[in-house]
């Protein structure tokens, strides 16, 4: 009997994911102009989501940086 294959852990699209997913679906509402309302719902959320996606990049930067600040004020210090 086969063991069963461990799921991977959930990761959330990053911007770059969702951009390309938005292009996507963008040739497919134009390639479909009479389905394309079927699409807004998928928009929307995709949408939302890549605003998020962007926000939670700038906060991971912006604690990044603040990281490197304190170990340059902390190695100037021992110095």
């Amino acid at each position: 009997m086969r063991k069963a294959a461990s799921a991977k852990p959930f990761r959330p699209p990053d911007a770059a994911e969702l951009e390309r997913f938005l292009d996507y679906l963008a040739g497919l509402m134009a390639r479909h102009p009479k389905q394309r309302h079927h699409a807004l719902f998928i928009w929307r959320i995709f949408e939302t989501k890549l605003n998020e996606a962007r926000e939670a990049e700038a906060i991971y930067a912006a604690a990044a940086a603040r990281f490197r600040r304190l170990q340059d004020r902390t190695e100037a210090r021992s110095s």
